[in-house]
C-alpha cells in the first residue's frame, strides 16, 4: 500500500512537472528588464511620477505624502491624459533611501541553494523582523579575490515602505505590476522586489489543466454515450449478451477508478495537512546542523509521521539530548537504543528519536 501511494505521488509530480515545462514553452519569454511606460519613483520627498515615450522620460510631478485633495485630483487628470494605466506598464521603483544593500560571498558549491543561503542571511542584514521584510538578490559573478566564491548582492526593505508606496499609487488611480529597485529612474533595474501580477507560467499551466480536464470530461461523456448505445442495442437485440458483459465491466472499472480517486484525494489532503503542520526536511536538517557539535556526525536521518530518528556517532552522545531539546524543531527527545562505544574508540554510537514540533510553534520560537 505504501509503495502504491509512492507511485501515485510520483505520477502527480511527473504530471505537475510536465504541465509546468509545457507552460514555460508556451509562455512568451519575459524581458530581463521589465519595460515600463509609467514609473512611480519613491523618494523622501514623495512619489515622483514619470512617463516614458520611446527613450524620452517626462516628469509629471511629485505626489507628496501630505498632498491635498486638489493636488491629487490634478495629478489624476494629468495621468489620464499622458500616462499608461495598465498594471503591466506601471512600475513602482524604490530609491536608495528605501533599501538596505549588502554584498555577500557564497561558495560556488552552494550555488544551487542560493535561495536558502540568502534567506538565512537576511536576519543578519536587516534590523527589523524577517516577516516584515521584502527582499531579493542578484548574482554579480565570481569574486576576483577568491574564484571559489560568488559575489551576491542582497537588497532588502520593509513591507511598510512598499505598502505605503502602493497605497500612494492607488490614490492617483495606478496599480503597479511590480516593485523594483534602482538608484535612479533612468538607471537599469538592480532587482525586482515584488511581482504583483499573476505568474504567466502559472496562468498558462492553469489554462492547460482546465483544457485537459475539459478534454477528459468530453472523453468520459463520449464513453458514457457509448455505454448508453450499448444498453439500447441490448434492449433491441437480446442475443448480445457479450456486449452487456463488456458494459458491466466498464462500469466496474469506472467505480474502481472512482474509489482510487477518492483514496488519492484523502492522501493529498493528509499530505497537505502534514506539510502545513510540520516543518520542511531542509529546515530540520539545518536545525540539526546548527545544534550538533563538531564532534558529532550523522549516519542516518529518518522521518516517520511526526517523529524523527537520528543515528550517528559523537564524543558525548548524552549531551545531544539537551542540544536537540533546545531547538524549536524538536521535542520529547530520547534515546531509542543504548549508546555503545567500541574499545579504543573516542566516539560512541547513538540512536535518538524526537517528535517534530508543529510549524506554528517553530515560527513563534524563531
Amino acid at each position: 500500500m505504501k509503495m502504491e501511494a509512492v507511485n501515485r505521488g510520483r505520477i502527480r509530480e511527473a504530471y505537475s512537472w510536465w504541465l509546468r515545462e509545457l507552460s514555460k514553452l508556451l509562455t512568451p519569454k519575459r524581458m530581463s528588464e521589465r519595460p515600463w511606460r509609467t514609473m512611480l519613483f519613491h523618494t523622501p520627498a514623495g512619489l515622483e511620477i514619470l512617463t516614458k515615450t520611446g527613450s524620452q522620460i517626462t516628469n509629471l510631478g511629485v505626489l507628496r505624502s501630505d498632498a491635498s485633495a486638489e493636488e491629487i485630483a490634478a495629478i489624476r487628470r494629468s495621468l489620464l491624459q499622458r500616462a499608461a494605466q495598465e498594471s503591466k506598464q506601471v512600475l513602482l521603483r524604490l530609491s536608495p533611501t528605501d533599501v538596505v544593500r549588502r554584498t555577500i560571498q557564497v561558495p560556488k558549491a552552494a550555488a544551487d541553494l542560493m535561495d536558502s543561503v540568502v534567506e538565512n542571511k537576511i536576519e543578519t542584514i536587516v534590523a527589523w523582523p524577517q516577516e516584515d521584510t521584502r527582499y531579493s538578490y542578484r548574482v554579480i559573478g565570481a569574486d576576483p579575490g577568491s574564484p571559489t566564491q560568488i559575489n551576491t548582492e542582497i537588497v532588502a526593505t520593509t513591507k511598510k515602505i512598499v505598502d505605503t508606496a502602493l497605497d500612494a499609487a492607488r490614490t492617483v488611480g495606478l496599480s503597479p505590476g511590480a516593485v523594483d529597485f534602482a538608484p535612479a529612474p533612468d538607471a537599469a533595474s538592480i532587482v525586482e522586489l515584488a511581482h504583483l501580477e499573476a505568474d504567466p507560467v502559472s496562468k498558462m499551466a492553469g489554462r492547460l489543466h482546465v483544457g485537459l480536464c475539459a478534454l477528459a470530461l468530453c472523453s468520459v461523456a463520449i464513453c458514457m454515450f457509448g455505454i448508453y448505445q450499448l444498453s439500447d442495442l441490448n434492449d433491441q437485440y437480446g442475443d448480445m449478451e457479450s456486449k452487456i458483459i463488456g458494459v458491466t465491466s466498464r462500469v466496474d472499472e469506472v467505480k474502481r477508478l472512482n474509489d482510487e480517486n477518492t483514496k488519492l484525494k484523502d492522501q493529498r489532503e493528509r499530505l497537505a495537512k502534514q506539510k502545513i503542520d510540520f516543518p520542511p526536511v531542509m529546515t530540520l536538517i539545518e536545525a540539526l546542523s546548527r545544534s550538533l557539535p563538531d564532534t558529532a556526525y550523522l549516519d542516518e536521518f529518518e522521518i516517520h509521521d511526526n517523529e524523527a530518528r537520528i543515528v550517528g556517532k559523537s564524543a558525548d552522545p548524552t549531551g545531544l539530548i539537551g542540544l536537540l531539546e533546545s531547538t524549536p524543531e524538536f521535542e520529547d527527545v530520547r534515546f531509542a537504543a543504548p549508546t555503545t562505544r567500541e574499545d579504543g574508540q573516542t566516539l560512541g554510537t547513538f540512536s535518538i528519536v524526537a517528535k517534530l514540533r508543529g510549524v506554528a510553534h517553530t515560527e513563534s520560537s524563531q
